[in-house]
């Protein structure tokens, strides 16, 4: 699975996951400020949204919800070069297709 960050939103970011095998791609827009931002599958919300907030330069968590339902939560720092971005989850419920409890997920700029 890869993901592109790019700025949007008036100080911002646009997500864009892309999930092999098929290359379905999700993307969600989010101000970066605790408010819920819908998760997009080809243009149209799916039920799931994320509620991302800026803590501070290198920290974000997100509050992520299926049809209104918590799921999980999620920290994420970025590293000090800006080039890796580490995410420890915690899922609640299957809601999101996840399976319940921790995991780090670890992302490099390519």
């Amino acid at each position: 699975m890869t993901m592109i960050v790019v700025a949007c939103c008036n100080g911002g970011r646009r997500i864009t996951y892309h999930i092999p095998p098929n290359d379905m791609v999700l993307t969600v827009e989010s101000p970066l400020d605790g408010g819920d931002a819908q998760v997009m599958f080809g243009g149209k919300p799916t039920g799931e949204t994320m509620a991302i907030k800026r803590v501070d330069d290198p920290h974000l968590t997100a509050v992520l919800k299926m049809n209104g339902k918590a799921f999980g939560t999620a920290k994420g720092t970025i590293s000090a070069d800006g080039k890796t971005l580490t995410v420890e989850d915690n899922f609640t419920s299957a809601e999101g297709g996840q399976p319940v409890g921790k995991q780090t997920e670890g992302w490099v700029r390519q």
